[in-house]
C-alpha cells in the first residue's frame, strides 16, 4: 500500500505553501545561536481549531568542511578547478519534533498548545504578542498541515538562509 506521508509531492506541496510572515530581524551570527519560533496550523480535519507549536532551532557555527589534510580542495577532488571552492561551508540545523500531536508537550525548546480558535484568528494572536513584547528575534510560520510541521520549518530555514547570503 502506498504511504501518503512518504509522498514527496506532499511535501512539496507543504513547503510551496507554508506562510513565513515573520523572520526574526537580526541575523545568523558566527557561533552558536538560536531561532525562536510561532507554528500555527489546523489539525487534521479541524479547519476551524488550531495548534500553536512554539520551538527553537539551535544553528551550530560555521563548519568548513575540507576534503582532506594534504591540501587537497574540492576542485582537485571533483576535476573542477573554476567552479569549486577550496573548502564549503555548512550549518547544522536541529528542532525538536514529536509525531504525537495528541499529547500535551512542553519543554525548554519545544511546545504545543492547541486552542479552540482557527489558525488565522492564533496567528494574529501570536504577531499581536510579539508586536506587544516588543520580541524582533522570533519567526511566525503558518502551516498549512500542522501534522508535517517540520516540513513548514525547513521552508523557515531555507528563507532564513536566502536573507543570510543576499
Amino acid at each position: 500500500m502506498f504511504d501518503r506521508a512518504q509522498d514527496p509531492e506532499l511535501f512539496r506541496s507543504i513547503f510551496d505553501q507554508t506562510q513565513v510572515l515573520r523572520k526574526p530581524l537580526r541575523g545568523i551570527i558566527a557561533g552558536y545561536h538560536v531561532l525562536p519560533y510561532i507554528l500555527v496550523g489546523a489539525p487534521e480535519e479541524q479547519s476551524q481549531r488550531s495548534v500553536e507549536i512554539r520551538g527553537k532551532i539551535r544553528v551550530s557555527p560555521k563548519l568548513v568542511l575540507a576534503p582532506g589534510r594534504h591540501g587537497q580542495t574540492y576542485g582537485d577532488l571533483f576535476h573542477e578547478q573554476e567552479v569549486m571552492d577550496q573548502a564549503l561551508v555548512a550549518r547544522v540545523f536541529s528542532f525538536l519534533y514529536t509525531a504525537r500531536h495528541q499529547v500535551t508537550l512542553e519543554h525548554e525548546d519545544l511546545k504545543v498548545i492547541r486552542s479552540d480558535r482557527d489558525p488565522e484568528t492564533q496567528i494574529r494572536r501570536a504577531l499581536d504578542e510579539l508586536l506587544r513584547r516588543e520580541i524582533i528575534d522570533t519567526g511566525v510560520i503558518l502551516c498549512p498541515r500542522v501534522r508535517f510541521y517540520p516540513v513548514s520549518i525547513d521552508r523557515f530555514i531555507t528563507e532564513i538562509l536566502e536573507q543570510e547570503f543576499r
